[in-house]
C-alpha cells in the first residue's frame, strides 16, 4: 500500500511538472477587418515581439511555451502601445486577461493597416568605420548583434557605405538607430535621435558612434574593483543589453577586491552593484549615482575603486516592477507608482525624475529602449 502511495505521489507530480513545462495556445477572435494581431503580457516581458498567426479573417492563434495560466495579457492590432484592444464602446480595458480557452476582442483603441514588407536601407558612416549594425523599431529595439550587421558595399572619400534588408510590418512609421559594433556602446553619437524611413530618401548618414568598433581589438575585458569593507559580492551591469540579468558577477580575490570579466568585448560601459537591483548602485564622492564608467581591452588591467554603495545588503534578490506601464505618441505612462519614479536611457543616464503617488506621465522622449526604476523596482521598457 505505501509502495502504490508513493508511486501515485511520483505521477502526480511528474504530471503536474509537465503540465507547468506545457505550452498555453492563445486563440483569439477579433473584429472584422483586423489585419493584424499581437499579443503582449506578463510572459513577453510587455514587449511586441509575439506576432499571432492568423487562422482566417477574424482569427489569430499562438503557442507560448513559457506561459502560465495566470499570466496578465492583452492583445494589440499594431506593434505600438495606442493600438490596444478595447469594449464594445470603444474604452479601453480595465484590467488584464488571464489565460482562457477562447478570447474576443470587440475593437480596437485604434486600428492598424499593414504596411507589411522589406526596406533597403544604405548608410554612409565616417572613414575608419569597420563594421556597421542597426536596431529599430523592426526588431522591438533589441541590442546591435550579428542578427543585425550590415554589410560593407563601397568606401568612397566621404566615408564607408553599408546597406542592409530589413522586414516591417508598418513601413509608414519605421524608427531605427546605427552602431559601430555589437552592442550598445558603438551606438551612434551623431545625430542623435532616431532615423526615420522614407521612400523618397532611404539613404542616411552618420557623423559619429559612441565609440569606432574594431574587431582586431576585441578580447576579455579585466576589471578589477577596490570595494567598501564588509562588501560580499558585487556585479558590473551594463552596455550588455543594460539588463540585470545579464549582469557579470565578480570573483572575490584574497585582498579583498573583486574582478570582473567581459569576453568578446572591446570598450564596455558599466556600473557596479552590490545587489541585482538598480536601486543598488555605487555611489560618487557626494553620496549620488555614479556615472556609467568605461572599460576596455586594450587598457587590461581596468583597475577602479567603489567608493560606497547606495544600499548596504546582506542578501541577493531582484525584485520585479509590477506596475502597468504603457506608452503613446512618445509619452510615458506608469500607473500605481507609490513613491518615486526615475527614467533611464539605454546607457544608465538618468532622464526624468518624480516623487508622487498615482500615475506617472512623462515628458516627451524619442522612441526606442529605456530602463525605470519605479518605487524600487525596475524593468525595461520600449516608448512608442
Amino acid at each position: 500500500m505505501k509502495k502504490s502511495i508513493t508511486l501515485l505521489i511520483l505521477f502526480a507530480t511528474t504530471f503536474l511538472f509537465s503540465q507547468q513545462a506545457m505550452a498555453l495556445t492563445y486563440n483569439v477572435t477579433v473584429p472584422a477587418g483586423t489585419d493584424a494581431c499581437w499579443i503582449v503580457g506578463d510572459m513577453t516581458g510587455w514587449s511586441f515581439k509575439n506576432r499571432m498567426t492568423k487562422v482566417d479573417a477574424t482569427h489569430f492563434t499562438i503557442d507560448l511555451p513559457n506561459a502560465k495560466e495566470t499570466d496578465g495579457y492583452k492583445y494589440w492590432a499594431g506593434p505600438d502601445w495606442k493600438y490596444e484592444e478595447a469594449d464594445a464602446n470603444g474604452t479601453k480595458l480595465p484590467n488584464n486577461r488571464t489565460w482562457a480557452q477562447n478570447d474576443v476582442v470587440a475593437s480596437w483603441l485604434v486600428s492598424f493597416t499593414l504596411h507589411e514588407g522589406d526596406l533597403k536601407i544604405a548608410v554612409l558612416t565616417p572613414p575608419s568605420t569597420v563594421e556597421c549594425y542597426i536596431t529599430g523599431s523592426y526588431n522591438y529595439w533589441a541590442e546591435p548583434s550579428a542578427a543585425s550587421k550590415m554589410t560593407k558595399v563601397q568606401t568612397i572619400p566621404e566615408g564607408v557605405v553599408f546597406e542592409i534588408t530589413i522586414h516591417t510590418v508598418d513601413s509608414t512609421s519605421e524608427e531605427f538607430q546605427f552602431a559601430s559594433g555589437p552592442g550598445w556602446s558603438y551606438k551612434q553619437k551623431k545625430p542623435a535621435g532616431n532615423f526615420k524611413f522614407s521612400v523618397e530618401e532611404p539613404f542616411y548618414a552618420v557623423e559619429e558612434f559612441e565609440v569606432l568598433y574594431d574587431p582586431a581589438k576585441i578580447g576579455t575585458i579585466q576589471i578589477t574593483a577596490t570595494v567598501p569593507a564588509g562588501t560580499e559580492r558585487v556585479w558590473i551591469v551594463g552596455a550588455l543589453g543594460w539588463d540585470m540579468e545579464k549582469g557579470i558577477e565578480g570573483v572575490k580575490n584574497t585582498d579583498g577586491t573583486f574582478t570582473m570579466s567581459v569576453p568578446n568585448s572591446m570598450v564596455v560601459n558599466y556600473r557596479c552593484y552590490n545587489q541585482l537591483d538598480w536601486g543598488n548602485y555605487e555611489t560618487d564622492e557626494a553620496g549620488g549615482e555614479r556615472t556609467a564608467r568605461i572599460a576596455s581591452f586594450e587598457s587590461n588591467p581596468n583597475i577602479i575603486e567603489v567608493l560606497g554603495w547606495k544600499k548596504i545588503v546582506s542578501g541577493i534578490n531582484n525584485p520585479k516592477m509590477d506596475n502597468n506601464v504603457y506608452s503613446s505618441n512618445g509619452i510615458l505612462t506608469i500607473e500605481g507608482v507609490s513613491a518615486q519614479v526615475e527614467v533611464f536611457d539605454i546607457s544608465g543616464r538618468l532622464l526624468q525624475q518624480a516623487k508622487l503617488t498615482g500615475t506617472f506621465n512623462s515628458e516627451k522622449l524619442n522612441r526606442g529602449l529605456y530602463i525605470l526604476r519605479v518605487d524600487g523596482k525596475t524593468a525595461k521598457t520600449m516608448v512608442q
